[in-house]
């Protein structure tokens, strides 16, 4: 049966005459004698216009058999009778077809042509029987008026609780996935022992490829929703990092976790701007499950330097941060190291200005030169400062291990750092 658009706001059902009542009747009646016809007819259309319900299960053919046959033998007996087509019950056959083409993907749009395609089946059907009967014109145009507006209504009270137990089996089945996705997620992250592809199905991802991991999050208060920016914000960043398949899951109110995937490892990626406000950290690329999960890792260590930044950036790569992100493990320790390698240097009111200068320094493999052009400065101001830093430093050389890490920590944990906002972790 079918589904169709109301056959517009006349009660044709309430204005059908005695004769026209009598008429339906004994054509209701003889209908009994070809419903199986009627029902053939009608499932028969609906499979030439829906193949996917054509070559769908045969546990679903059953069902969509056993639902159109409750369907015929109601509205039979409902036009016979000439009851309130819009009090129409809908047969439990027809609710049960329903459920289960919500668990087995259908969509609800297949649902619905489905019901308009056999409902226009039905109705030639039952003119052919209700022209049969009759030679009076006027009595066919009356009587097939009434019927075709009963059939209608008829469907569209039939539809609303199908539609409805449709929808929650859905909507059941969304939770149910998803609490199962949820649950392998954690023990994928946990490392437990998983069976990759049933991991993957339940998760909706594929774990057999490389993956990069990302967090998304937000500094805002926990009392404002920023759910709407997270989810902007996690579909930009995979599509950034174009993989061919994501999955993103909140992991709180104001923090995102998401990983993209790609049969082949994907090239680096370059620092972004803020995207509508929210952080991002990235970690390495990473093939199968144990990749998966270190990059994810990586992502979180990221996000700690990160916030233990001033100011905090938009944007971090771990492979900017790996360094950082093992000397800073233990923050205590960390400062400690720092206020022991750098001295009186982090007492001075320009020591930004210092630490920037020994930072450019090393990073151009102890060039003056190139230093000073990357500052803007002359070359002996370079030499200045950076003699200003080790001497002050427990260190000898300019390009010594200890006073690499020493100025790499300072900026996320150190003393300057603690001049300004530094959030705690």
């Amino acid at each position: 049966m079918a589904g169709a658009a109301q056959s517009g706001s006349r009660d044709r059902y309430g204005e059908l005459s005695a004769e026209g009542r009598r008429l339906v009747a004994e054509v209701a009646a003889e209908l009994g004698d070809h419903l199986e016809s009627a029902r053939t007819a009608v499932n028969a259309r609906v499979l030439v216009e829906l193949p996917e319900l054509d070559q769908a299960p045969l546990e679903l053919r059953d069902g969509f058999d056993r639902s159109t046959s409750a369907h015929m033998a109601l509205l039979r007996g409902m036009l016979g009778a000439w009851t309130d087509p819009s009090a129409a019950p809908a047969p439990k056959e027809a609710i049960d077809w329903g459920v289960d083409l919500a668990r087995h993907g259908i969509p609800i749009e297949t649902l619905l042509r489905a019901y308009r395609i056999g409902h226009g089946e039905f109705w030639q059907f039952w003119l052919k029987l209700l022209s049969a009967r009759v030679d009076d014109p006027n009595l066919l145009a009356e009587t097939s008026a009434a019927t075709s507006d009963y059939t209608f209504r008829y469907v569209d009270a039939a539809l609303v609780p199908i539609i409805d137990e449709y929808l929650r089996e859905r909507e059941r089945l969304a939770r149910r996935a998803q609490s199962l996705g949820e649950a392998e997620l954690r023990r994928v992250l946990r490392g437990d022992a998983v069976d990759i592809g049933l991991a993957s199905e339940r998760m909706r991802y594929r774990l057999d490829r490389w993956h990069i991991g990302f967090i998304v999050w937000s500094d805002a208060d926990d009392e404002v929703d920023v759910t709407p920016q997270l989810d902007r914000a996690g579909a930009r960043v995979a599509e950034v990092l174009r993989g061919t398949e994501s999955l993103v899951v909140p992991a709180g109110r104001s923090v995102l976790y998401g990983w993209v995937g790609s049969s082949r490892r994907r090239g680096g990626t370059t620092a972004h701007s803020e995207i509508d406000g929210m952080h991002v950290c990235v970690g390495s690329p990473g093939k199968g499950i144990a990749g998966f999960r270190r990059t994810h890792d990586q992502a979180g260590l990221a996000r700690r330097v990160a916030r233990l930044s001033t100011p905090v950036p938009a944007y971090l790569d771990y492979r900017d941060c790996a360094v950082a992100a093992l000397l800073c493990a233990d923050v205590d320790r960390a400062r400690e190291f720092v206020s022991e390698v750098l001295g009186e240097t982090l007492e001075r009111d320009d020591a930004d200005r210092l630490l920037e200068t020994v930072s450019v320094y090393q990073h151009e493999g102890l060039s003056l030169s190139r230093a000073a052009e990357r500052l803007h400065v002359h070359r002996n101001t370079v030499a200045y400062r950076v003699r200003r830093v080790v001497e002050a430093s427990t260190e000898n050389d300019g390009g010594s291990l200890h006073l690499r890490a020493a100025v790499e920590l300072a900026r996320i944990v150190g003393p300057v750092a603690d001049r300004g906002h530094r959030r705690e972790v």
